[in-house]
């Protein structure tokens, strides 16, 4: 019979670290606290994670849906779970989040309710997290790295939107967690609920696959070097051949069908985080990627630097005692491979980027790097604290303190304030009180999303299909709503005049007649430099809603083409640019 799992223990096995760091004797002030922390030390992780959760309802209750999250909801407000389900197989992503949401938005439609699963599923993955780096490097190192992991600027980001990464990184959390754990305790029922955590981390983004991969490597080499009972290791093959059948399901039902054309499509905006020979020499796209990944994670930049450093530095000590201890041939030195585990995340999806399948970015697309690159760095600092509770808890609060100042937020480079509620729902008031019914109003196809969900309402069911053809229409709240080719994500300048000429051909628009832009999300709107490409538009109107969110109001002009209302005005000034 297996043993049971406990997840507030500390693990018997002894823990080196590296020479001169060992942890000094505690004395005076610092002693008792440092007793203290020792003594209360998950009581002090419960307070951790739910600042945490606090800090990630603010951000998810203060912002607008991205045109990702409204894309999202459009996709699950469907009249069945069935259609929800078949709506999601349009998109990028496996089912399960979808599956979630479509159940979930009965409970509730606002933007909060609806990012609550992602705000809960980051929060608990936090203490995931804490349980394995506590396993694997220590109290001290669990301490740092819950601190780092529930504060890290892009996973209170991910975790407060409506999007699939919050629960990818909760499973790939809680699969470590009890990976390791059926490790050390030779436990079978640890092994089924690691690879029940893999399915929720498969099942949540495609990236898991590195993940599943990386992890199926070190367990082997685990399994190979350590003396597992038949059944523990009989119950982690039949887990891997669970994985195995669900990506053969998830490519038949869903991988094998996407058009080529969208494919493309997607990946299009990752080109430059693929490797091309013939390019930049290889350790050149290593080392601004590997930076790019950290800026990504953490924000500002020194910051992002130590933190690539620290990482670097923790994977060497880490692979060299392991060498070490394999020349001394010492058996009684326990080994858990902890450096190569840290490093093969980064590996495979490095060798996907070379191979041109996946790109090595510094993206949410790679955030399942987050826990490794985390865990690292936290056993390089509580070993340089000499395992301190009370200096690594210090320190940490005091780096991600400083990572959550910067400016602008990870994703979408759009600034905090550009993301407030009050602009979407000033942006909803202009439209009822300017725009008179009958009116058209022109989106591109990310624009199409927010004003489905926050002019049609959330109650409104408006089929994706519609939005996808070249060049179609859905009423909403009285008004006609006209989008552009799916293929046009955002509706420049270049292709703008064109773009309009097609909305006067298929609905037999008059001169004189009025057309309304409405635009936002990521890219910059016509608004922004409209007027200084196209002469023709310098007495452009625009009423903008923070630096993303804008409405302009058109008219067709003698000749079919667009026109400005307004025919006479002064030139735009050159500060309106900056």
């Amino acid at each position: 019979m297996s043993s049971p799992i406990v997840l507030d223990t500390e693990p018997e096995v002894s823990r080196e670290v590296a020479p001169g760091l060992q942890k000094p004797p505690a004395t005076g002030g610092t002693g008792a606290v440092e007793r203290w922390l020792d003594a209360h030390l998950n009581a002090v992780a419960i307070l951790v994670i739910a600042v945490g959760f606090g800090v990630r309802l603010y951000v998810a209750a203060r912002s607008y849906l991205n045109p990702d999250e409204a894309l999202h909801y459009l996709l699950i407000n469907q009249p069945s779970a069935l259609l929800a389900y078949k709506a999601s197989l349009t998109n990028a992503h496996p089912p399960l989040l979808f599956l979630l949401l479509y159940f979930w938005h009965f409970v509730g439609r606002s933007e909060l309710m609806l990012r609550l699963p992602s705000v809960l599923a980051g929060t608990v993955a936090c203490w995931f997290i804490f349980k394995w780096i506590q396993i694997v490097f220590g109290k001290a190192a669990g301490l740092v790295g819950l601190v780092a992991f529930t504060f890290c600027p892009a996973l209170i980001a991910l975790s407060a939107q409506l999007r699939e990464y919050a629960l990818l990184l909760f499973g790939i959390a809680a699969a470590l967690c009890f990976l390791e754990r059926a490790f050390q305790e030779e436990s079978v029922s640890g092994m089924w609920c690691f690879a029940g955590f893999l399915y929720v981390a498969i099942l949540s983004h495609y990236s898991a696959v590195f993940f599943t991969a990386a992890i199926g490597i070190y367990s082997l080499v685990r399994i190979a070097d350590s003396r597992l009972p038949r059944k523990v290791i009989v119950a982690w093959a039949v887990g891997q051949a669970g994985a195995l059948a669900i990506y053969g399901f998830l490519y038949a039902t869903h991988v094998s069908k996407v058009k080529k054309e969208n494919l493309a499509m997607w990946s299009n905006p990752f080109d430059q985080s693929y490797f091309h020979a013939g390019g930049e020499d290889l350790l050149t796209f290593t080392r601004d990627h590997t930076a790019a990944i950290f800026l990504f994670l953490f924000e500002q930049k020194y910051i992002s630097q130590a933190m690539l450093l620290l990482f670097v530095i923790s994977i060497a000590i880490l692979i060299g005692r392991e060498l070490i201890s394999r020349r001394r041939d010492d058996p009684s030195s326990y080994s858990s491979h902890s450096g190569i585990h840290l490093l093969l995340p980064f590996i495979a999806v490095w060798c996907a980027a070379i191979a041109g399948v996946y790109p090595y970015v510094g993206s949410r697309h790679t955030v399942f790097l987050a826990p490794f690159a985390i865990a690292a760095i936290s056993y390089v600092l509580a070993a340089l604290y000499g395992q301190k509770l009370w200096a690594g808890l210090l320190i940490a609060i005091l780096v991600f303190g400083a990572s959550n100042m910067a400016a602008e937020t990870f994703e979408p480079f759009i600034r905090k304030e550009d993301q407030s509620r009050a602009l979407m729902f000033g942006a909803m008031n202009y439209i009822h009180q300017s725009i008179p019914r009958g009116d058209l109003i022109l989106v591109d196809y990310q624009s199409s999303f927010a004003i489905s969900y926050y002019l049609c309402g959330p109650r409104e069911i408006v089929q994706e299909k519609a939005l996808s053809n070249q060049i179609s229409s859905f009423n909403c709240d009285g008004y006609s709503i006209v989008t552009t080719d799916y293929h046009i994500w955002k509706l420049g300048t270049g292709r703008f005049p064109s773009e309009f000429e097609k909305v006067v051909s298929t609905f037999g628009l008059k001169p004189g007649d009025r057309v309304w832009v409405f635009q936002n999300g990521w890219g910059s709107n016509l608004d922004v430099d409209l007027a200084w490409r196209l002469p023709k538009f310098q007495c452009l109107t625009p009423k903008v809603f923070g630096a993303n969110l804008s409405i302009i109001p058109f008219v067709v002009g003698p000749d079919m083409s667009a026109a400005t209302p307004v025919t006479t005005c002064a030139p735009p000034a050159f500060n309106s640019l900056l």
